[in-house]
């Protein structure tokens, strides 16, 4: 449904002091304040991106029903390498319609995305985040399909997995052909229980874009594993350090249909422990909690959950393979 007198658009960049007012109008005004002229000093300086910020205007909020309306909502999105955007839950201000108003930002906002070519978006809430922001999402196109857990290990104490006639051989990405590399990661995502929502959804090169996109990326801890005379027993294993933390990250790991079943999955875990431990003491990685096998195995390996997220998803038709759009505006 369309609210009367609403109009949604990217914020203009006179407007964007207001909107960030919207958009943490919850935090107590001291705290506020600061935090909104930090943010707009970090966004002129080009250490924020704040062209993914939205607002939702409606006349006669204060002002003639010919001028251009009060600021009634505020919705941060980003768009990722990938051709995929990254969603934030509306804030919207007390109104007997927020509801309404919330659904027609979101909407609004993801059918720009899909318009410039994006193929998919997503929003993370926390456990800590109001049933509201879930509801809002859900009735603006993203419904929640699953939840994440966050785990983390200590990359001190080695990982002896048992031993076996199979051990994976492992290259970096420049030792290998790039061809090759292409042909098992695509083998590793037949029958993945992660995010199944998403197959298909994404060309492969858009994958491997979003994959660079998390963290530092460095060609040599994207590492493909293979048991030696047995070619199509396959691991793919990609790690990064983490931007903000003294942590490395599993972007990545899967193992190809005939991997499977075989304790190749410890291995490649203790492989990425040994890669990560003379550089951060933490291993970090996340799993669709409806992923059983991989949780299972994170718990054998000795990783322990510290987080859990709802994932919400608006998958949009793939129209054709063009690279977005990208301009300065969300």
């Amino acid at each position: 449904m369309v609210v009367p007198g609403l109009q949604v658009l990217p914020c203009p960049l006179e407007d964007r002091r207001p909107a960030l007012e919207v958009l943490y109008q919850n935090l107590p005004r001291a705290l506020r304040g600061s935090l909104i002229a930090e943010i707009l000093n970090d966004g002129d300086r080009g250490l924020v991106d704040l062209s993914g910020l939205w607002i939702a205007r409606r006349r006669g909020w204060g002002l003639t029903a010919n001028g251009p309306g009060r600021i009634v909502a505020a919705l941060m999105t980003q768009g990722l390498n990938g051709r995929a955007a990254a969603i934030w839950a509306p804030e919207v201000r007390p109104s007997w319609r927020r509801a309404e108003i919330a659904a027609q930002l979101v909407h609004e906002a993801l059918e720009a995305y899909k318009a410039r070519g994006f193929a998919i978006a997503q929003a993370v809430l926390d456990e800590s985040s109001s049933p509201r922001n879930a509801a809002d999402l859900a009735r603006g196109g993203m419904p929640r399909i699953t939840d994440l857990l966050y785990l983390h290990r200590d990359t001190a104490t080695p990982l002896i997995p048992a031993e076996t006639d199979r051990r994976l051989a492992w290259q970096g990405l420049g030792e290998v052909d790039d061809d090759d590399f292409r042909r098992v990661v695509e083998a590793t995502y037949a029958g993945s229980l992660d995010m199944p929502e998403l197959e298909g959804a994404r060309t492969l090169d858009d994958t491997l874009d979003g994959h660079r996109g998390a963290g530092r990326f460095v060609p040599e801890q994207w590492l493909l594993g293979r048991v030696p005379g047995r070619p199509d027993e396959a691991a793919v294993l990609m790690l990064a350090a983490a931007i903000d933390r003294e942590a490395w990250e599993v972007v990545y790991l899967g193992l190809t249909p005939e991997a499977r079943g075989h304790g190749l999955g410890t291995q490649a875990i203790a492989h990425a422990l040994d890669l990560a431990r003379p550089h951060a003491g933490s291993l970090e990685l996340a799993v669709d909690v409806r992923n059983r096998p991989a949780v299972k195995l994170y718990g054998r390996t000795g990783f322990v959950p510290h987080d859990r997220r709802a994932v919400h998803l608006a998958v949009f038709p793939n129209r054709d393979e063009r690279p977005p759009c990208v301009t300065s505006e969300g």
